[in-house]
């Protein structure tokens, strides 16, 4: 498989995976849950902008 091609692959995979899960706000909001992205009760993990224990900065 060339580098071509693999790219290619890639965003077939991505296109198709956005595209189920982007059929409702159900499969949206589920697809969120098992990325992390949201808690099972439907809030924003903190770390990515949601309430709740955060690191402290590096500068």
């Amino acid at each position: 498989m060339t580098d071509e091609q693999r790219r290619t692959a890639i965003k077939k995979l991505i296109k198709d995976y956005t595209d189920k899960i982007t059929v409702s706000k159900e499969a949206a909001r589920a697809a969120l849950i098992a990325e992390g992205i949201y808690t099972e009760s439907g809030d924003l993990r903190p770390e990515y902008g949601g309430p709740g224990k955060k690191s402290k900065s590096a500068a």
